[in-house]
């Protein structure tokens, strides 16, 4: 029945008025008045692709950097687990043919240590890192999914209702709420963007000095080999 009045109201109006009686139902929704003419002019389709952008720029931004980062470990394992042959190929080989099968036996054990522990060192440094992905994920969907309920409001209520609902308070009120939230998401993705750069470049210092570390151990992995040959020798 309010429906109902609030048409005839317009109708009795002339053309050229109409519009004049529109612009004060905007200007006295809310204290922001630029804000709500704005938010007035945008329906909900249109609020509606700026919400899938903002999913898509979301999503595209966790994909980009837990590639680069996922790539990154593939090749640290791929390169760690070839540290027994690469030690081997570095190795004086008269060392090694010459060491009792007791103390190559150790050496290879040794060697096969230090491959795992680097290996599990990078998969728990990359998990973590993952973790940190996951939870900005997650905080840019609880937005977009309270950007979405807004969006779901408005078209429930345009559907009973039609277009004479478009320039209600309630409707010009979650389109703003649904505005806001993508928003927040598109401005989180700026602060993230850094986020996951200072996060992409401690991970590649973790794995440099994973690396760094392997090499040590194998180094000292031939000296043991070495003297291991030596007291077997006397």
């Amino acid at each position: 029945m309010v429906v109902h009045f609030v048409i005839l109201a317009l109708i009795a109006y002339p053309i050229h008025a109409l519009a004049q009686t529109k612009a004060s139902i905007w200007v006295d929704v809310g204290p922001h008045s630029a804000e709500n003419l704005e938010t007035a002019t945008q329906h909900t389709p249109e609020i509606l692709k700026e919400l899938q952008s903002a999913t898509e720029d979301a999503l595209l931004l966790y994909t980009e950097y837990t590639a680069q980062s996922s790539t990154e470990i593939k090749t640290f394992i791929r390169n760690i687990s070839r540290l027994t042959e690469d030690t081997v190929r570095s190795m004086n080989k008269t060392s090694l043919d010459s060491a009792p099968t007791e103390c190559r036996t150790e050496f290879e054990k040794r060697l096969k240590k230090i491959e795992y522990d680097a290996h599990r060192s990078a998969i728990f440094s990359g998990e973590n890192h993952h973790k940190f992905f996951l939870g900005h994920m997650i905080v840019f969907r609880m937005h977009l999914n309270k950007s979405d309920e807004y969006i779901r409001k408005c078209d429930k209520i345009i559907k009973t209702c039609g277009t004479a609902c478009e320039s209600t308070p309630r409707i010009i009120r979650w389109r703003r709420l649904a505005l806001a939230e993508i928003k927040r998401v598109r401005d989180d993705i700026q602060t993230s963007r850094r986020s996951y750069k200072d996060l992409l470049m401690h991970a590649h210092r973790k794995l440099n000095h994973f690396r760094r570390r392997a090499t040590s151990r194998a180094t000292e992995a031939v000296l043991v080999l070495e003297a291991c040959t030596r007291r077997s020798a006397r």
